[in-house]
């Protein structure tokens, strides 16, 4: 499993981009943030999430451990794959999108192609109780930072 990637951007997509990693291109789903803020033949480091299914195997980088802490969260919901997932994390910060769901703020979670209320009601049932102790990846949780 690839867990980390650090290569210059030899191509950009509209959300995706490929990283040249000693000879390697590697094709990255990131979500508009990282789109928007990177160029072509910056060098970038990426924490990687791998994808396995039947028929493929896609790689969703973050910036930082948080995000890709909190996409793992999301993916632990029924019915949220990695695509609604990337989708989630591009419609505010982490921990925005944390408070939120912590505290039952459905909102946000409208905002996202494919989320109805349904889901958006099973996102806050099923993450509450998990971000009350979730850990961001850096060692902290949002209770230690004072937020929920």
């Amino acid at each position: 499993m690839i867990g980390r990637l650090k290569g210059k951007i030899e191509l950009l997509g509209d959300k995706w981009v490929i990283i040249d990693v000693s000879g390697v291109g590697y094709k990255v789903f990131i979500n508009d943030d990282l789109i928007n803020k990177n160029h072509r033949e910056d060098e970038i480091i990426l924490w990687i999430y791998t994808a396995v299914r039947e028929n493929s195997i896609d790689l969703y980088g973050f910036e930082d451990q948080t995000d890709l802490s909190f996409f793992e969260m999301l993916l632990s919901v029924s019915g949220i794959g990695p695509k609604s997932a990337l989708s989630i994390l591009n419609i505010a910060p982490t921990e925005t999108l944390a408070k939120a769901i912590s505290t039952g703020d459905t909102g946000y979670l409208y905002k996202v192609s494919g989320i109805g209320r349904k889901t958006a009601d099973k996102i806050i049932v099923e993450l509450r109780d998990k971000l009350s102790t979730w850990d961001t990846g850096n060692g902290e949780t949002l209770k230690d930072e004072g937020d929920v």
